[in-house]
């Protein structure tokens, strides 16, 4: 299944390891991201640290894994499905990865619910992907 992963899967997973990171690397999911996400994650770093432990080191080096088990698509690829996703997307933070799953036509990983509440995009949750694969 082609899936495109919500940041806050990805920091989740680097802040605690657990239930995600048995998803993250099942080859039964495609896991798609813009590349916005690594942005993201330089942005939101030192808090990352904080509440994970890990060094500078570790977490470059994680963000090398995760770029290495994600396709990543730059933002041009999809920027037609920008002004929908503005309009379907009920966080404004996350419109550039429900412009991703548009342009895709694929569901979006997420654990913010606010994002389940529209009917243009599916969304899953890590228990609803959990149960999906007997995970």
């Amino acid at each position: 299944m082609q899936i495109v992963i919500d940041s806050n899967i990805i920091m989740a997973m680097l802040i605690r390891p657990g239930k995600p990171i048995d998803l993250f690397f099942d080859n039964r999911l495609n896991i798609c991201a813009p590349l916005l996400l690594f942005d993201e994650l330089e942005n939101n770093k030192d808090e990352i640290k904080g509440k994970s432990n890990l060094k500078d080191e570790e977490f470059d080096w994680l963000c090398v894994i995760l770029k290495h088990n994600l396709r990543i698509f730059p933002e041009e690829d999809f920027l037609k499905y920008r002004d929908k996703a503005e309009i379907i997307c009920p966080d404004k933070k996350d419109v550039i990865f429900f412009a991703l799953a548009l342009y895709l036509q694929c569901p979006m990983w997420t654990n913010e619910k606010m994002l389940k509440e529209q009917d243009d995009v599916i969304v899953y949750a890590t228990h609803d992907l959990m149960k999906l694969f007997n995970i």
